[in-house]
């Protein structure tokens, strides 16, 4: 196979990579691309950043500054985290740059938080900044 060939297939999987369902593309993260700047990216294209997957939340050409995952991208980009039950006994763990709903649990730094209200939106701040306004302290 020459270089040509290997370039034209891959660039077939990573196209193809992206119909599939988050869960299913958490099992495959290794086909998506990586965030480069100055791309045009369409809502719902899931790229990597730092080992991370990530979906486009809104179309924009990405810029130096804007990588997902960093304060201020919230309305850019989502991580696509393994699947779990937000319940007590399953929290989600919460890394910023997700939307919080309302009566699930979430975990950070080794505290448990219930969601009391849905953020409607990503948010970045970290849990114990949002006490009391979206989420209450479980267990520290």
């Amino acid at each position: 196979m020459t270089e040509q060939q290997a370039r034209k297939y891959r660039e077939i999987i990573e196209t193809g990579a992206q119909g599939l369902t988050d869960a299913e593309a958490l099992t495959v993260k290794t086909l998506y691309p990586a965030w480069t700047a100055g791309q045009d990216y369409t809502v719902g294209y899931k790229i990597t950043y730092n080992g991370e997957l990530y979906k486009v939340l809104q179309a924009h050409t990405s810029q130096e500054t804007w990588v997902p995952g960093a304060a201020g991208t919230e309305s850019l980009y989502a991580r696509i985290d393994e699947e779990h039950d937000g319940t007590q006994y399953d929290p989600i763990p919460y890394n910023g740059n997700m939307a919080l709903e309302n009566g699930k649990y979430y975990t950070q730094g080794g505290v448990l938080y219930k969601c009391t209200r849905d953020t409607g939106k990503p948010v970045y701040h970290a849990l114990s900044e949002l006490v009391g306004i979206y989420v209450e302290v479980v267990t520290a």
